[in-house]
């Protein structure tokens, strides 16, 4: 199985201007982790909900503080992507390796066409194996 039977295809990315305050909003709003960061179709970095946090603070009544800092200043450049025909086993074992949660998936004129997440790895497997116990050894 490849990564184009797993990706979401419809991927929500945003400029590097884009104040993280914004940025957070639209992960509420969509219920999303990650946000690639882009600039005329080209990916330029990945904004993960861990990035936004790593950057707020939590005020005395456990309201988080999202300050108006730029995408850019807080994104991770160069994040790791895939091609529509890397296998599902490859990016387990990579996001595994990488201890990371989504790939941005690439066309072969490097723009974004899916995403996948651990998520839609963790559906897939739920398809397949719904029906059958964890096989743990006692």
């Amino acid at each position: 199985m490849r990564a184009s039977a797993t990706m979401t295809r419809t991927v929500i990315v945003i400029p590097p201007e884009v104040t993280l305050d914004l940025a957070w909003g639209l992960m509420q709003t969509h219920r999303i982790r990650h946000l690639p960061v882009t600039r005329s179709g080209q990916l330029l970095g990945m904004l993960s909900d861990r990035d936004v946090l790593l950057h707020s603070s939590v005020g005395g009544d456990g309201v988080i503080f999202v300050p108006q800092t730029p995408v850019g200043a807080a994104m991770s450049p160069a994040p790791f992507t895939i091609s529509s025909d890397t296998s599902v086993g490859t990016i387990v074992r990579l996001f595994t390796e990488r201890k990371i949660d989504a790939a941005p998936v690439l066309s072969d004129n490097g723009r974004i066409v899916g995403m996948v997440t651990t998520t839609d790895l963790l559906l897939l497997l739920l398809e397949h194996k719904e029906a059958q116990p964890i096989p743990f050894e006692w």
